[in-house]
């Protein structure tokens, strides 16, 4: 308890220090990074200054300007110093020239043709005039009057014959700077000796002050109108110095950029890092604030860190520690427990050898079992074929009448036609003796046709898949029902005749032509008794799959007996038309070629027959 209590004691002392090492950290090196900025800053608006600085000094020299505030009266001179100045102020690329009186009015100027001139401006209360006209050379940033436009102004005297005859003004924009400073990190402004921002990188800054005036200082802005109509907005809490330089000042929330600002908490202002550098010559100070805002976060993420990797190698410890105490306890478990293992391995073994001899004995019954069971498949098998042949001779039985009809006519026929061969032959007419003898063997060939179908609609199935023209199967269960269908007088609609020459099923074509003619049987029984007589044959081929459809015209399935179409022995039929094996017998030969076999009523009425096989593609 007392080592626990020591290392969070501990714990506590080495996250503290690092928030201070951290901050302190941090602090340095934002302030480092931030005075090397400075300094930039500095230079970069001081080299703005120098460029233009000496320009009006140069141009007072010029005579074309000290012959204008000579003879200020005449009007082609001044035309002729408008045009001169307008193409000075176009290469030195300031925002204006211009050239005042001795009593301080504007008499020629760079924009004396734009929308806003300075021509005949007052600016006698301006400070860089005053200094100028005393002989020295002026400087001073303001709001333009006219223009409205911030600038610095450049004044230098004119002279003629030794003494001040006017004043030439040159004014210069910081917008370059501006936005330049504007792509940093960091804000920076610049503040006149009063402390109002007049050059910064953040425009909504423009003309705020950091902290806030008296009303002395508020009242000479406003009477002199160097900001215009000057309203002070001061951005910063009260400053407070931190050592070794700089000031830690806390900006006003809503007077920072949207993205700067707290998205969440109530927080008011944020913290920032002011440096300060004095520009003497020009009477201004440059800043520069640093956002310290993420310095507590970073601070405390090293925190976080710092107690993470102190937990992990306390974890680690521990687990070491564990892992040594764990070692030892499993030595002497080992130990302990090695007689006891022996003496399992032993009990196991025998318990193996027991379990080996029962797993033994039924494995021998099992292969005694399978064998049984493979002797009775083949039973089965058999006797499905024997059902299936006494299905076929079943069938033969049926149509022997109308076969034999369909054999008797053409024996009588040949009968009549050998006699009258005879005849013709005694009689010496070949000719006609020929025509019978075309017309025997006609019917020969007929009852030879008849007779083959009949043969291989009887013989047994070899029980092999092979590829079997559908039409070839359709066309001989016609043939052999060909005597009933005329006598009950059916018209045998089968669509597309010609289209399914081609079309290849799996299966084995006398169980095909068998499964046909038990379902055509089935349809010329249920046509028997109705007024139209009528059955079609529909086949649709896929991909995949080959779909025979036959609907008959005759009066539909019973609701009761469309589950039970496929029981062995289920009929509907009078006794001695069948027995009910028919259906069962074709389901089973179907889905030995992968097929399937189902029956339904057909909406505009009759009962139709579905058969779906397996295509064989050629």
């Amino acid at each position: 308890m007392a080592f626990a209590v020591l290392g969070g004691i501990v714990y506590v002392i080495i996250l503290w220090q690092t928030r201070i090492w951290t901050l302190k950290f941090e602090m340095q090196r934002i302030k480092r990074t931030s005075r090397e900025s400075l300094n930039v800053y500095v230079g970069d608006l001081k080299s703005e200054l120098d460029k233009f600085k000496t320009l009006p000094l140069i141009l007072s020299r010029d005579p074309l300007f000290v012959e204008l505030v000579a003879h200020p009266f005449s009007e082609k001179q001044r035309k002729v110093v408008n045009f001169e100045l307008e193409r000075i102020n176009a290469l030195a690329e300031t925002s204006a020239i211009y050239i005042l009186n001795r009593q301080g009015v504007t008499i020629a100027s760079s924009n004396w043709r734009g929308p806003v001139s300075f021509i005949g401006e007052d600016l006698s209360f301006r400070p860089y005039y005053r200094q100028a006209i005393k002989g020295k050379p002026g400087h001073y940033f303001a709001l333009g009057t006219t223009s409205k436009i911030r600038g610095y102004y450049f004044s230098a005297p004119i002279l003629y014959k030794g003494r001040v005859a006017g004043v030439i003004v040159v004014k210069v924009q910081m917008r370059r700077l501006e936005e330049n400073w504007s792509k940093g990190s960091e804000k920076v402004v610049v503040t006149d000796r009063y402390g109002v921002i007049f050059i910064t990188s953040y425009a909504p800054w423009k003309f705020c002050t950091l902290g806030p005036l008296d009303k002395k200082t508020t009242e000479i802005l406003r009477r002199s109108r160097r900001y215009g109509n000057f309203h002070p907005l001061h951005l910063c809490e009260t400053p407070f110095r931190i050592r070794k330089g700089g000031m830690l000042i806390r900006i006003q929330a809503s007077m920072l950029p949207e993205e700067e600002r707290p998205r969440k908490g109530r927080v008011t202002s944020i913290p920032f890092l002011l440096l300060s550098q004095e520009m003497p010559e020009a009477g201004w100070t440059v800043h520069i604030l640093s956002n310290l805002s993420r310095v507590d976060e970073r601070v405390r993420d090293m925190v976080l860190l710092t107690g993470s990797m102190l937990l992990t190698i306390f974890l680690a410890c521990l687990l070491l520690y564990h892992r040594r105490h764990a070692r030892l306890e499993r030595q002497l478990l080992e130990k302990r427990s090695r007689e006891a293992l022996e003496e399992a391995n032993r009990m196991l073994e025998e318990r193996v050898r027991s379990r080996t001899r029962e797993l033994t004995e039924i494995n021998e019954r099992l292969r005694a079992e399978i064998e049984e069971r493979k002797r009775t498949e083949a039973e089965l098998r058999a006797t499905q074929e024997g059902l299936i042949q006494a299905g076929k001779l079943a069938a033969i039985g049926q149509m022997a009448a109308g076969i034999t009809h369909e054999i008797n006519q053409p024996l009588s026929a040949i009968r009549m036609y050998t006699d009258n061969a005879i005849v013709f032959l005694e009689r010496g007419q070949l000719h006609d003796v020929r025509k019978n003898l075309k017309s025997i063997a006609e019917l020969a060939g007929k009852m030879t046709e008849i007779s083959r179908h009949l043969k291989s609609f009887a013989r047994k199935s070899r029980g092999e898949n092979v590829p079997v023209p559908i039409k070839r199967v359709l066309e001989g269960a016609l043939i052999l029902l060909e005597t009933r269908i005329r006598e009950l007088g059916v018209r045998i609609d089968w669509k597309d005749k010609e289209y399914e020459e081609d079309l290849l099923v799996w299966g084995d074509q006398v169980r095909l032509e068998q499964v046909m003619v038990n379902v055509l049987r089935n349809s010329l029984d249920a046509v028997s008794q109705s007024s139209e007589r009528k059955i079609e044959i529909m086949i649709r081929p896929s991909d995949d799959r080959i779909v025979i459809v036959v609907r008959d015209s005759g009066p539909g399935i019973a609701p009761d007996d469309l589950e039970r179409l496929f029981e062995p022995f289920f009929s509907r039929k009078q006794d001695g038309k069948g027995l009910g094996l028919g259906l069962s017998l074709s389901l089973a030969i179907v889905k030995d070629f992968g097929g399937t076999i189902r029956m339904a009523n057909h909406p505009a009425g009759g009962a139709m027959t579905t058969i779906e096989l397996r295509r064989c593609a050629l």
